[in-house]
């Protein structure tokens, strides 16, 4: 029997706790990816190259953010000691330097939003709520035709997530999320040949067929962990790289994009992740999960987010 081979890469942890630096050690070599362990910044960049996942303290990060210049597969930033939730200042911080993958919960939350980002980067599989469900989680999905579908998909979603079981605040958070990202599939994300997107002014209330490239879908699904809500769009216009410095609080200081306006930080305000997946000019996946086992004041106050580029399934 031959044994199985390791994925190509590796993966580096900079922390400089040791205690720390064997937690996360232990957890991304789960993927049997090899594993080197930095004490402090410079260690770091003496061991990395273009095919290496890093994994960083965020106070490290926070202290030179403009690591993520340096080549590498993915820069992930992760909080403290695992055992507290990233300061606000820290996460708003990362994401104006444009940091793509910032986590921003602790134990247990933290090792299952690290090791999902980890396997989704060594496999290129960047798409599908399903990567955050435990196995047999249904999925339930919606299909846009017409843009009218709009309202009516926001009501049965937040009705179905409160037939599961879930309360009446859960409920809530899922109509604005899932009515801002929808918008955004219907509005901001049809580009026309030179880049221009020619639909940011029209109407909401105008009636408009969706066929081909407009047709949007929604898909949802709970495991009693985490309450994920999918929204994809067939367009891949949107720049991924860019949207963290609009999710910052800094960010609110400046004029709202084109690329979803406000709709992408009421939506993030409202999770726990948000999660963009991109394959340019096919498909725009947007995730935000929620974790329904605590209450909102037992998490951080700030999201995690990560944001993947990838081909089209």
């Amino acid at each position: 029997m031959q044994p199985s081979t390791a994925p190509p890469g590796k993966l580096v942890v900079a922390h400089p706790e040791r205690k720390a630096q064997r937690a996360l050690q232990r957890l991304v070599g789960a993927t049997l990816c090899p594993v080197e362990v930095a004490q402090d910044l410079d260690a770091l960049e003496a061991c990395i190259d273009a095919g290496t996942i890093v994994v960083v303290d965020a106070a490290l990060a926070q202290a030179r953010p403009q690591l993520t210049r340096i080549p590498a597969r993915a820069w992930i930033a992760v909080p403290g000691e695992g055992v507290g939730p990233a300061e606000p200042a820290c996460v708003d911080a990362l994401l104006t330097h444009g940091w793509t993958h910032v986590v921003a919960h602790p134990m247990p939350i933290l090792a299952e939003e690290l090791l999902a980002t980890v396997q989704k980067l060594i496999r290129g599989q960047p798409f599908g709520l399903e990567k955050y469900m435990t196995w047999g989680a249904e999925v339930r999905s919606y299909t846009l035709e017409d843009t009218r579908d709009r309202d009516a998909a926001v009501n049965a979603l937040a009705r179905d997530v409160v037939a599961v079981g879930l309360p009446d605040r859960v409920g809530s958070l899922v109509s604005v999320i899932a009515d801002e990202l929808i918008a955004n599939a219907l509005y901001a994300a049809p580009v026309d040949g030179d880049g221009v997107r020619f639909r940011t002014a029209e109407p909401r209330e105008a009636q408009r067929a969706l066929a081909e490239r407009d047709v949007v879908t929604v898909r949802w699904a709970t495991d009693a962990r985490y309450l994920a809500i999918e929204v994809t769009d067939r367009w891949g216009s949107l720049d991924a790289s860019t949207v963290g410095a609009r999710l910052a609080s800094g960010a609110k200081q400046h004029p709202a994009s084109s690329e979803g306006g406000m709709g992408l930080p009421l939506a993030y305000a409202c999770c726990n992740q948000l999660v963009i997946g991109v394959a340019p000019g096919a498909r725009t996946e947007m995730i935000t999960l929620l974790d329904v086992r605590y209450k909102p004041t037992d998490l951080g106050r700030s999201a995690s987010f990560h944001a993947f580029t990838g081909s089209a399934p």
